[in-house]
């Protein structure tokens, strides 16, 4: 009796077999890549979840100041450079969601096109002189001045809003099909360099249904960046940061990273009931209209709420 309760002793005390531990080292590896995936998910979801949130966030606030102070904020980011240039910061989803125009030429329009800016606070814009980089200063704070490490000002201005000869725009239903004041502008592209088309004009209805896919409108694009915010401060509103959008793609130690208003300056057809292709003067607003605020790579809330995962 004692050899055999050894006997079982000894049998119990045997490790796992190979195909034992094959079948454990198996099921971990199965779990591990599920855990993995379902980690990813979650990552996803965050940024969207993030990006839905600032993008409802920064509309709010500035809709906000504006109810309150009658003017929306002021020293906006520039997506272009004073020479029409693109950044090299700007990512290039970025670049392909916004455009870039020549300023209007001297006279009634570009007066009445400059008031209606300035009549609602929005008085200086922030502009990079050169696309690079400034060394050792991060890209969401490239358009403000006061940043460390600008050489004697040389790499960015801030000026008043109708001494720009570019102005960044939301791509309207093409160059060939808009024109401004009897002309096509001179630059009228994307910020990639791509001539506009038809699918940005379906993009553009997107955005805000009251933009027909096959209307002409001028739409600015501007950046509510660091000193966007700060020009509040002595609002009882007062914006207390802008916000920073982060995607798979767009990583704000790299890429400029702030959200985008849309101000809606005019449309073809808008006061006159006429579509010719042609925004004319009377077919400005005498102020402009906040539209929409999107995140860099152009999405509206609802696009970033669809990426979430279920």
């Amino acid at each position: 009796m004692k050899n055999l309760s050894m006997k079982k002793i000894v049998k119990k005390e045997q490790g796992f077999t190979l195909l034992e531990l094959l079948v454990v080292i198996t099921l971990l590896a199965i779990l591990s890549v599920g855990a993995l995936v379902a980690y990813e998910g979650v990552g996803d979801n965050a940024q969207a979840t993030a990006a839905a949130n600032n993008t409802a966030g920064a509309d709010r606030a500035i809709r906000n100041y504006k109810a309150v102070t009658l003017n929306y904020p002021d020293q906006w980011d520039m997506l272009s450079t004073t020479t029409g240039a693109t950044p090299t910061f700007l990512h290039t989803k970025t670049q392909a969601a916004f455009g870039v125009m020549t300023a209007p030429a001297a006279g009634a329009f570009k007066t009445k096109f400059d008031a209606g800016f300035v009549s609602v606070g929005i008085t200086e814009l922030q502009t990079r002189i050169i696309p690079g980089l400034t060394p050792n200063v991060d890209p969401n704070l490239q358009h403000n001045e006061g940043a460390l490490g600008l050489s004697a000002g040389t790499d960015v201005v801030e000026d008043d809003f109708g001494n720009f000869n570019f102005y960044s725009i939301l791509p309207t239903f093409g160059a060939a099909a808009c024109q401004i004041n009897g002309a096509a502008p001179a630059v009228f592209t994307k910020l990639n360099g791509d001539a506009f088309t038809a699918a940005d004009g379906q993009r553009q209805n997107v955005i805000n249904d009251y933009l027909g896919a096959d209307e002409c409108h001028l739409v600015l694009a501007l950046g509510f960046g660091h000193d966007a915010a700060h020009s509040t401060n002595n609002a009882s509103v007062a914006i207390a940061t802008a916000p920073t959008f982060v995607s798979k793609d767009i990583n704000p130690a790299k890429n400029y990273a702030r959200y985008v208003a849309l101000f809606h300056v005019g449309g073809d057809g808008e006061n006159d009931g006429v579509e010719d292709g042609d925004i004319t003067v009377d077919e400005l607003f005498a102020k402009p209209r906040l539209l929409a605020v999107v995140d860099t790579a152009g999405n509206v809330i609802d696009e970033n709420i669809a990426k979430q995962n279920p």
